[in-house]
């Protein structure tokens, strides 16, 4: 049995366990080793500053529970909201520009794009939805034989490739290659407990990121490759790190959720790094070296604010542009840039 709060099918990550405000004061504040050499890293590490380019929330927005975030190919921002069950579409300036296929979806995730051609994944209605302007194209669907509840389900949608993944009680956990048919090609299975796998699928560049939300690191599937490789990430750094040793030794019943999402943009992988309240985005190199901690504008304790998924894309005249979705008293989407690598490469 899982030994976090119960399981939403659509694959809803909930903060489990506490936030640095809510944990008994008591506690041991001890880390794993790993954990403590990261920590010790991730301190060398001098944080930069996001700029806000623009933010909308509330009505504005028409947002309830935004949960997932892609750019599209003209710098468009596309968030998929959970509650809504939509997708709506956000200029560049932050204005709403449509909302696509309205009445379609079932508790929507952003699974990628193909071109012009967005792929909606719909866990709840076990399909994946091609969109192409405001009509839906084609349908794939996904596997059925899982149990009606009780099931964590992510999909990921490249030009080659569409990846499931499915865990949960009742379930042996897996990572599956589908067809366009939606039929399963082949499988990697999942060992050990669900919440160690339970995270967003990500593509970077030709490998599939499985995120894992509770620990860490990730897991990366290479192209034809059978197996996942695990890469742990040298640098990371938590408040909820005491916590998660607590946890892995059975002193504790939940498991602190960690990093929320993530999303590749070349050669960096952008995670986010859970904070009580306000934005850190976490980048990383491909050996899993910590070599940038981006921090929002007006860090402050907000434990209203919760951020929920970040898309990335290279700005064309340098750096990055980020877009992130947010829930909490007032749910929306905040698009941001930064600067990228300074000469000497830090």
């Amino acid at each position: 049995m899982l030994r976090f709060p119960p399981l939403i099918l659509a694959g809803l990550l909930l903060l489990s366990g506490c936030l640095p405000y809510a944990c008994r004061r008591d506690e041991s504040r001890a880390l794993l080793p790993s954990d403590s050499l990261s920590r010790a890293f991730a301190q060398q590490i001098p944080a930069d500053t996001l700029a806000l380019r623009w933010r909308t929330t509330g009505a504005t927005a028409g947002l309830a529970f935004p949960r997932t975030v892609l750019f599209g190919p003209d710098g468009a921002v596309i968030v998929a909201d959970a509650e809504r069950n939509a997708v709506v579409v956000f200029d560049t300036t932050g204005a709403v520009d449509r909302i696509l296929a309205p009445g379609t979806f079932d508790v929507p995730f952003l699974a990628g794009r193909r071109g012009d051609t967005l792929a909606v994944f719909s866990p709840g209605a076990r399909r994946i939805d091609f969109v192409l302007g405001d009509a839906v194209v084609r349908r794939v669907p996904t596997p059925t034989d899982l149990p009606a509840r009780g099931t964590l389900q992510y999909a990921a949608v490249t030009d080659h490739t569409i990846f499931f993944k499915t865990l949960g009680d009742d379930v042996v956990g897996y990572l599956a290659r589908l067809d366009e048919r939606g039929r399963i090609r082949d499988r990697v299975p999942l060992p050990g407990p669900a919440w160690r796998h339970a995270g967003l699928l990500r593509p970077w560049g030709d490998t599939l990121v499985s995120l894992s939300g509770f620990r860490p690191v990730v897991d990366l599937l290479p192209p034809g490759a059978t197996a996942l490789d695990t890469l742990a990430l040298v640098g990371f750094d938590s408040p909820m790190l005491a916590r998660s040793r607590l946890f892995l030794l059975g002193e504790t019943h939940e498991a602190p959720l960690l990093i929320e999402s993530g999303a590749a943009a070349g050669d960096a992988l952008f995670l986010l790094n859970l904070r009580p309240g306000w934005l850190q985005v976490d980048v990383y190199d491909r050996q899993g070296r910590l070599r940038h901690r981006l921090i929002g504008p007006d860090p402050a304790y907000d434990k209203q604010f919760y951020p929920r998924d970040l898309a990335v894309r290279p700005h064309p005249g340098g750096g990055y542009t980020l877009a992130v979705v947010f829930t909490g008293s007032e749910p929306g989407v905040a698009v941001f840039r930064w600067r990228g690598e300074r000469p000497d490469g830090r």
